[in-house]
């Protein structure tokens, strides 16, 4: 086998360790949609159709394991093709020791053998920043691989398309800011574009050919309503308009809205569900947003600041990986896979993952990392090593971006941080090995025999 295949391979069983050892795959609530949409097709309306698709391996396989180890692979190639544009070492040396590092201080192999679409958020960062700032370093060949796997993981979440389309406008608005003091600098975005808008493509041709409908994501009004419940805006929005005769339906309840949005959306007996349902709700939600923001501009603006720090600073393991989830899944689990559910119930995971201790060290880890990519792009830009730089601002963007889509624009959750928290770790490794291998080359400048202008 040849080197790289090999590494690819073991890294993808290191990134199994974690499913393995729980004796099943990995589940978070809204696992079960993506469970049973590869049998039924039935998509609920808070739900995009790829990641059902994608899923679809373990109906063809008859086993679940199947989509852990496709997304562990993916995960692999993706990290060993990104080494390959960045680190400067062969990439199959440095990809088993770095996906050991990451198993041990992230929770990237959680991810990976989970049945949730959060493991392709970092793919598709990876492929954007690939594509962006590599010269030379991968063949037509190999972009074309990356392309196509980056457009597939955007293509699994709604989140991931603003996120990746953020991306790549910010970076072609960096490259043009810097084009005068670091003209080398300018990332190639064309292809990174392309990809985002095949990627969007995906998303409307899966619809049009499951739900025989072309559409990009479905009415998320409720979702922002929900928001807007647990900040306290929706309350004040309804006190000042729920006078007798107003035309909202959810003025009945203004005095006992709950205090989460995940109580509003899903606990017990819910409001959206005593007046109707989401799709009855969706229009009254909408004008009630769209009001608000007309006249409380400015409480919006300050709220989803506060939000989008909140969601940076949340990214701990473990977030949803709880027992519980058997009351949800168990059903859905005993029809479409018998063994999977059988192997599940004897798993950690239904017996109680106690995670204190592990995000003892994955928090700290990955909060330090955080702060040493700020010292990696300083680094960087003195030594001009052009990769590193682009590498570390596009993880910095990024982390920036994901927590505005996912808390502000959302509600924030350790789970939507947490998907992309080890790339941070992932740069400072990298910048690490750059710089160290700089030195190894030239103890007097790091851009000896091109390392530093690659």
């Amino acid at each position: 086998m040849a080197p790289p295949l090999l590494a690819i391979a073991v890294a993808t069983g290191i990134l199994m360790v974690p499913a393995l050892w729980n004796g099943s795959v990995l589940f978070y609530w809204d696992s079960v949609d993506y469970v049973y949409l590869p049998f039924t097709g039935e998509l609920p309306m808070y739900r995009t159709m790829p990641y059902g698709v994608f899923t679809g391996i373990g109906r063809l396989a008859g086993t679940l394991w199947a989509v852990a180890a496709a997304q562990a692979f993916l995960v692999a190639y993706m990290l060993h093709e990104a080494l390959t544009a960045f680190a400067p070492r062969p990439a199959w040396r440095l990809l088993p020791p770095l996906v050991l590092l990451l198993s041990v201080v992230t929770a990237l192999p959680w991810r990976a053998g989970q049945i949730m679409p959060d493991v392709f958020t970092g793919m598709a960062i990876l492929g954007i920043a690939s594509l962006s700032f590599e010269r030379g370093r991968l063949s037509r060949l190999r972009r074309a691989g990356i392309a196509a796997v980056t457009a597939g993981a955007i293509a699994m979440h709604t989140t991931h398309i603003a996120v990746a389309a953020g991306l790549v406008v910010a970076l072609a608005g960096l490259g043009w800011l810097l084009r005068r003091r670091w003209p080398d600098l300018k990332p190639r975005i064309g292809l990174a574009a392309a990809t985002v808008a095949m990627g969007i493509s995906l998303v409307v041709g899966i619809h049009w050919v499951t739900v025989g409908r072309p559409f990009i994501t479905q009415p998320a009004a409720m979702l922002m309503l929900a928001r807007l419940v647990q900040d306290g805006i929706a309350k004040r929005f309804l006190d000042d308009h729920c006078p007798a005769g107003s035309p909202y339906r959810l003025c009945r309840f203004r005095a006992s809205l709950p205090k989460t949005a995940n109580s509003f959306l899903w606990e017990g007996n819910t409001i959206p569900n005593r007046l109707g349902g989401w799709k009855a709700m969706e229009g009254e939600a909408t004008e009630i947003i769209t009001e608000s923001l007309e006249e409380y501009p400015l409480l919006h603006i300050e709220t989803a600041a506060r939000l989008t720090a909140e969601q940076a600073l949340m990214f701990r393991t473990g977030d949803g990986m709880v027992r519980d989830v058997g009351w949800l899944i168990n059903d859905t689990l005993r029809r479409y896979y018998p063994d999977g559910y059988r192997e599940f119930k004897e798993s950690q995971q239904n017996a109680g993952i106690d995670f204190k201790t592990m995000n003892g060290v994955h928090v700290t880890v990955q909060a330090a990392a955080q702060i040493l990519l700020l010292g990696v792009l300083v680094v960087a830009w003195r030594r001009r090593d052009r990769l590193s730089f682009g590498l570390a601002v596009a993880i910095l963007l990024t982390l920036l971006g994901n927590a505005f889509v996912c808390g502000a624009l959302s509600n924030p959750n350790d789970r939507y941080q947490n998907r992309i928290a080890w790339l941070a770790v992932m740069v400072v490794a990298v910048g690490a090995a750059r710089l160290r291998r700089s030195d190894e080359v030239s103890p007097t400048h790091g851009l000896a025999a091109g390392v530093g202008t690659s």
